[in-house]
């Protein structure tokens, strides 16, 4: 089953917590990791990767902390997965790497194909906002 990385759902739980924020509010990691139960450690590599791609701006310093840098509405779920776990395939020949030997031989590889573009496009087409509304789909 298709399932995202620890770091991506910390990821997008820092990300809902800092769309939320008042606009001239920056939170630190460690107001970020008490509020959503997330390892300090970890959070700050997850933040500090967001903030490398664009997605979260950073303050430095000890009245420093994060915000983010962009629209909620013009983040993708594909965008941010890229960003925090870089393995957007469902099976290893739809990763980056597209290493398998037996690629002249699956007899799977092209009904996953379409599976994968399907799920691609709906992680494509939710932005942080659908996730922002809290509505099982």
């Amino acid at each position: 089953m298709f399932s995202l990385s620890k770091r991506t759902e910390y990821g997008l739980m820092a990300l809902v917590y800092l769309s939320e924020l008042k606009e001239d509010h920056w939170a630190n990691v460690a107001e970020i990791a008490k509020a959503s139960e997330i390892p300090k450690e970890l959070l700050a590599k997850v933040l500090s990767k967001l903030a490398k791609a664009g997605l979260a701006s950073s303050y430095p310093g000890p009245t420093g902390g994060f915000r983010l840098a962009k629209p909620a509405s013009s983040m993708s779920l594909a965008e941010i997965l890229n960003i925090l776990d870089r393995r957007p395939g469902l099976v290893n020949c739809y990763t980056e790497h597209n290493q398998c030997n037996r690629q002249k031989t699956c007899t799977i590889r092209t009904p996953l194909a379409r599976i994968h573009q399907k799920v691609a496009k709906v992680l494509e087409d939710t932005s942080l906002t659908d996730i922002l509304m809290k509505q099982v789909v």
